[in-house]
């Protein structure tokens, strides 16, 4: 039982530093760098350019309306990265809750709940043939074997 508990003991410690363990990487999966700051500097460097370039023109409709098209576009790119990054997100998750570890843990933990079982009933059978093995004795009858 003392072994049985220990295994009990060190398979929660082994599973708090596996959760702990895949928060970490899934975090820094979450945290990588994606290339939307890249593409907003370059919008940036673009837009300042014009506007240095061709102040006058800042104030045409026509200029406006081809500013907010690009911006329109800028917005459609970022959008497409966030729903990358989010695609890859659901799959690293998906592949984490599909790894098997879950499975494995609580096939050790029914393992050790089944030897558990198995101790108390050996030990129920060992009071059991004790008790009758001491009331044959004082009786003075002759002990019979133990029934398989």
């Amino acid at each position: 039982m003392m072994k049985v508990l220990h295994k009990q003991r060190f398979q929660r410690e082994e599973i708090q530093q596996h959760f702990h363990s895949i928060q970490v990487q899934f975090l820094t999966f979450l945290r990588r760098l994606d290339g939307k700051q890249q593409v907003l500097d370059k919008f940036i460097v673009d837009f300042n350019q014009f506007s240095d370039q061709f102040p006058d023109m800042r104030e045409d409709d026509q200029t406006k309306e081809e500013l907010h098209q690009r911006v329109d576009i800028l917005s459609d790119e970022l959008w497409e990265i966030a729903e990358d990054r989010k695609e890859q997100a659901v799959e690293e998750r998906k592949k984490i809750m599909d790894s098997g570890w879950v499975e494995f843990s609580l096939e050790y933990l029914t393992s050790c709940a089944q030897q558990m079982m198995q101790s108390e009933i050996d030990k129920f059978k060992g009071t059991i043939q004790l008790v009758h093995d001491y009331y044959h004795a004082v009786d003075e009858k002759l002990i019979p074997e133990a029934p398989e």
